[in-house]
């Protein structure tokens, strides 16, 4: 007897591992950091202190948990479990930036990745205070689209469709509710735009 699962379903769980929020750091802040850093080798140089800081470290002190059974998964789908890795995750994103400073990263590349710790503590903030499972996959699939909308070209804009193909992936493993992944594309947002601006961009 062999258990059914669904075409769909299937795909659904390929986009979203897809578009994990591990997975869109890499390219994204490759892309911004060899834009606007100086030369390529300081681009490239930035990118991986950012890779190591909010990908590779959170992702291999998550995966550790998970094998020791302290995490459901590697998505940490229980919300009560999210505090200490999120707090790690904002720790070694906090160590990152630092380093960046000393860099002295490009002003469109520090304001990037700020908007991303940024975003990560608001959403600390609301899984722990409102007890309420907001959406990492649209916080990063978001913050994405619009980051290279907003500083390489508009046509980025037309990425847009990932954000519902995403928030319908996530509906659709039962990971979140419309609610909650509407609620992830609005915090990415009001979050970039805000840091842009404070930032001068």
């Amino acid at each position: 007897m062999t258990t059914g699962i669904s075409p769909s379903y299937r795909f659904a769980y390929i986009v979203s591992f897809l578009l994990h929020p591990f997975v869109l750091i890499v390219p994204l802040f490759m892309i911004i950091s060899i834009r606007f850093a100086p030369t390529v080798y300081e681009g490239v140089l930035c990118g991986i202190v950012i890779i190591l800081g909010s990908a590779a470290a959170p992702f291999a002190f998550i995966r550790r948990g998970v094998s020791r059974g302290r995490w459901s998964d590697h998505d940490i789908s229980r919300r009560e479990q999210r505090l200490v890795p999120f707090l790690y995750t904002i720790g070694c994103m906090v160590c990152a930036f630092a380093f960046l400073l000393l860099l002295e990263a490009p002003l469109e590349l520090l304001a990037t990745f700020a908007g991303m710790v940024c975003a990560v503590a608001s959403a600390l903030l609301v899984t722990q205070l409102a007890r309420w499972k907001i959406s990492l996959h649209l916080i990063g699939v978001t913050g994405t689209v619009l980051t290279l909308a907003l500083l390489l070209t508009p046509l980025a804009y037309w990425l847009a469709p990932l954000i519902v193909l995403v928030g319908w992936a996530r509906w659709r493993v039962g990971a979140h509710t419309l609610s909650q992944a509407l609620a992830g594309v609005a915090l990415a947002a009001t979050v970039t735009f805000l840091v842009y601006q404070a930032f001068g961009l």
